[in-house]
């Protein structure tokens, strides 16, 4: 057997009276997606940290041969790391070409080896039409991508990725993972990664489940699933055990049943920013109660959208009605609540202070805010947090806190803008229970935009958009039949040798990497036609099974269609 490229025996770290990791034991193999899952506050970042050379630790960590604990500068040469955070890598004064090119200086690395894979690089991840665009220019996704390509310039033995996909759209992370794979199968780079995205995860090649600082599971995706159906539920079995999530209790009265059936009518809604469109002949209609998600590549118009309704932009063309209003109008006010992709809560601020900050502002006082100051300390498990600066908080619980003050003067109309980037799965669902029973108690209509598509099961309707128009809007359920009515049946294989996928395409066979299986489909082709199709490409497999198709795979076909719903 080969011999592992990073071994890690007994490794602890503690932070005050925190500890951090205790005992971890792993070994990660050349050319190996090693993916370390498990929720906030599991120790993921400080294992990467301590790989990487910049942490100190207890134990042994050897590096290609290198003891770290004695010489963790001879190891800087063979690895990339991506630390976790939008754009932390980058430099923000230069360009995403400039941003590319330092990286490659700083490693020595020749214009003649730079030059060909930055080009490569760009093209993959589409941001060659933004090579002269500064890097604080850049959308969340796009500092994403652009700080993977900056880790990659080296050509790395050993990448390391603290949560890469946090703010990707589900195409720009497609693309991602394949030339991720391609790095891997090509040039044999061993890559590291910690991840919230339990689909993610399932692309891994092996995984590590941290809980609490220790490992409780190291092995294959399909090891770990067993009987569950997916990652996300054997996630949820392993962590939980017997246990489930709490249930919501929402003490108070909606103010919904003044208003008529839509809370939302949108009719050839456009927005230009200068030539560029971006918001194209939107028509749509959101109903009374609704858990409403819109879905769609970085800028295709989501959160425009969202900022028309609010009146934070006002579009140049059409109309929009909210709550048989006009968005901006005085008496909205108070009937509408906004968390904010990117700032919703202030981290200097206490945990009580950001309660009455949002309460002055919405006029809740006495007994009303102390009332729904007590229930926002229950549902977001802050109980003796009280005077804890926000900053402090894992983002779980943050994102919670800011979910509770965004509905503190139960709005008949919450919006929430990505409301659960790199939130652990645990906090996740969490999170997705508060929704739903806001929405059935309280009738309260929520408008959300996500890039989980895990999520997309948890709404009511979704809306897919690309460049500005919405291509297709249903139920969940309903896509997918379409996908497979137009498509095919979705199956998955788990082959024994390299796939061409040319050859799949050939023969009218869509094909999508997931880790080391693929996922397959042609239009009106079962099983056994699936099988005759492997068996005359001579490709050998460990199984084949159908499946239910994944919103990703649902979610590209939309984008691909480019039709009008």
């Amino acid at each position: 057997m080969t011999p592992p490229v990073i071994t890690l025996r007994n490794v602890s770290r503690r932070f005050k009276k925190t500890q951090a990791l205790s005992g971890i034991d792993l070994e990660v193999r050349p050319a190996e997606i090693f993916g370390i899952i498990g929720p906030d506050g599991a120790g993921k970042s400080s294992l990467l940290k301590i790989i990487s050379g910049v942490m100190g630790f207890e134990g042994s960590v050897v590096f290609m041969g290198i003891d770290m604990a004695k010489n963790p500068e001879a190891v800087k040469g063979d690895l990339s790391f991506m630390p976790q955070g939008l754009g932390l890598n980058l430099y923000m004064e230069l360009s995403v070409e400039e941003n590319i090119d330092f990286f490659a200086a700083i490693k020595n690395v020749s214009d003649e080896k730079r030059d060909p894979l930055k080009k490569r690089l760009l093209d993959a991840t589409g941001l060659a039409p933004f090579r002269g665009r500064y890097a604080k220019h850049l959308s969340g996704g796009m500092k994403q991508k652009l700080g993977i390509c900056c880790s990659l310039i080296s050509n790395p033995r050993v990448l390391l990725l603290d949560e890469p996909s946090t703010g990707v759209d589900p195409l720009s992370r497609r693309q991602l993972w394949e030339l991720l794979y391609d790095f891997t199968e090509e040039i044999g780079t061993t890559l590291i990664l910690a991840t919230s995205y339990m689909d993610e995860a399932e692309r891994c090649h092996f995984i590590s489940f941290l809980h609490n600082g220790h490992t409780v599971f190291s092995g294959s995706p399909e090891q770990l699933t067993g009987g569950a159906t997916d990652l996300e539920d054997a996630f949820f079995r392993m962590l939980l055990k017997d246990s489930e999530l709490p249930a919501y209790d929402i003490p108070f009265e909606g103010n919904v049943a003044k208003y008529g059936p839509d809370t939302v009518r949108i009719r050839g809604a456009g927005k230009y920013f200068g030539d560029f469109k971006a918001l194209d002949n939107v028509t749509l209609s959101v109903t009374k109660g609704e858990i409403f998600g819109f879905l769609g590549p970085n800028g295709a118009g989501k959160t425009t959208l969202l900022k028309c309704i609010l009146s934070l932009l006002e579009p140049d063309e059409g109309d929009i009605s909210v709550l048989g209003l006009k968005p901006g109008m005085p008496e909205l006010k108070s009937e509408i609540g906004y968390m904010s992709q990117v700032f919703s809560l202030y981290g200097d601020l206490t945990v009580q202070e950001n309660i009455e900050l949002y309460a002055s502002i919405y006029g809740i006082k006495g007994s009303d805010l102390r009332k729904r100051e007590a229930w926002i300390f229950a549902v977001a498990d802050l109980s003796g947090m009280e005077r804890t600066q926000v900053r402090k908080l894992p983002l779980g619980v943050k994102q919670r806190l800011a979910l509770g003050c965004a509905a503190l003067n139960l709005p008949p109309l919450l919006i929430l803008d990505e409301p659960t980037s790199g939130v652990d799965p645990v906090a996740r669902r969490s999170f997705w229970m508060l929704i739903r029973a806001l929405s059935e108690r309280l009738g309260m209509t929520v408008l959300v935009t996500t890039h989980n598509l895990v999520e997309a099961d948890f709404c009511d309707r979704i809306a897919v958009m690309n460049e500005g128009r919405i291509i297709a809007v249903d139920t969940p359920e309903a896509l997918r039949r379409q996908f497979v009515d137009n498509s095919g049946e979705v199956f998955e294989f788990y082959p024994e040798s390299v796939v061409n996928k040319g050859a799949f395409n050939s023969r009218g066979l869509a094909i999508a990497p997931f880790g080391k299986r693929f996922h397959i489909w042609k239009k009106g082709a079962e099983k056994d036609g699936i099988e005759a199709e492997l068996e005359g490409m001579g490709v050998k497999y460990r199984y084949l099974k159908k499946i239910r198709p994944p919103m990703e795979d649902v979610f590209i076909y939309y984008l691909n269609k480019r039709e009008g719903p």
